[in-house]
This record gives C-alpha cells, structure tokens and sequence, in this order.
C-alpha cells in the first residue's frame, strides 16, 4: 500500500442542509500535512491531495486541491463540501502525491505517493479539535 499520513490533520466545518433532507449536514474538509517524505531530487515535495469516497468496494474521486510547491508541510487551500449523514457509515480517503507531471495532474501513476490516510467522516466531525 502506500505511506500512512501520520502527521495529517483534517478539519471539519459543518452546516446543515434544508429541513426537508433530514439528519444531513454539509461538511467542509480542508487538508494540510506535516513533515511529508522529500521525494524530489533538488527541491522539496510539490504535494498534492486528491480526496476519495467510499461506495460499496469501490473508492469514487472526488476531486483534487492545488499543487503546493517546495513544501514538506503543504497546507492547501481549496477546501471539499461533503454530506454528512448522521445515521449512516462514510469514509473517505485522502491521498498526497509528489507532482512530477503537471501537464498530466489526474495521472497518478506518473506521480510518486507521499502517503494517504483513510477515515470515517464521523470522526472527523466529532473529533475534539
């Protein structure tokens, strides 16, 4: 598999949806990482999250932030919305790439894999900090 995230941290804000969707809350996520591995040869790491859901066996891309350049502690700016049901189990993925291709950002088999960290998205909303 890849590099576990240990020194991630992900952060929740949440709001909530129309009475009439029930128990839903829009959750906003935001990603930033500390002391990532130096994948680079002469400059540091150019990090990269791209955000995964869960459905069924299947992990669905949800999208990617912006690459952060020359950095082992990236903090990146574009944030996620996601529902959050109250009754149900989520989980999520979030995986950081070391861009080495910026033509070609979605092929992340030309990249190289600084590490990725899985959750459930009611830890993150119940987390204390």
């Amino acid at each position: 598999m890849g590099r576990d995230l240990d020194d991630a941290v992900l952060a929740a804000t949440n709001r909530g949806l129309a009475q009439n969707q029930g128990l839903v809350n829009i959750v906003t996520l935001s990603f930033m990482c500390e002391n990532l591995p130096n994948l680079d040869t002469f400059t540091r790491t150019d990090g990269m999250c791209v955000l995964y859901k869960k459905e069924g066996n299947v992990w669905k891309d949800l999208g990617h932030t912006e690459v952060i350049m020359d950095s082992l502690s990236p903090k990146w700016v574009k944030n996620f919305e996601v529902p959050y049901h109250f009754e149900k189990r989520e989980y999520y993925k979030v995986v950081v790439y070391d861009i080495d291709d910026f033509k070609n950002l979605n092929n992340f088999e030309g990249h190289d894999l600084a590490g990725e960290i899985e959750f459930a998205i009611h830890e993150v909303v119940t987390a204390a900090n």
